[in-house]
């Protein structure tokens, strides 16, 4: 472990900023989280990055509804080998909004080597969380 590296509570190694937005970028599936009709919801989705923003694209109402609203909504990326025990989670936490720049939109799709889509991407939005907090934390081996 490095000498003097920032730790939580638990003794996981607190990432910085930067660090958290390489891993997101490095990653392309996570799980959104929001609240829909009084109950949270998780679900899995496939993301790109526009800068610290997390965007992926939806066709489902719910997520459409939370992002047109500009609700509350959460977005965790993780990794874990089980060989060496070690693995890292970062969390993003903040307010979703439809992507609407027509601009920002095809930069988004450029970006999106992977893209993850069911049935007709026309019948789909782009989905923005602009954080407000970005967290990671790291286990390492021992």
């Amino acid at each position: 472990m490095d000498v003097g590296a920032a730790t939580d509570h638990s003794g996981l190694r607190v990432m910085g900023t930067d660090e958290c937005l390489g891993r997101l970028g490095s990653s392309v599936i996570g799980r959104v989280a929001f609240v829909h009709d009084g109950e949270v919801v998780l679900l899995p989705v496939h993301h790109v990055m526009h800068g610290s923003d997390v965007c992926f694209r939806t066709s489902g109402s719910s997520k459409i509804e939370a992002a047109a609203d500009h609700d509350p909504m959460s977005y965790e990326v993780d990794e874990y080998d089980v060989g060496t025990r070690s693995g890292w989670s970062v969390a993003v936490t903040g307010t979703a909004s439809l992507l609407d720049d027509d601009d920002v939109v095809a930069e988004v799709e450029a970006s999106d080597g992977a893209p993850w889509t069911i049935g007709d991407p026309t019948m789909s939005v782009w989905v923005r969380i602009r954080p407000t907090t970005i967290t990671g934390r790291e286990l390492r081996p021992a």
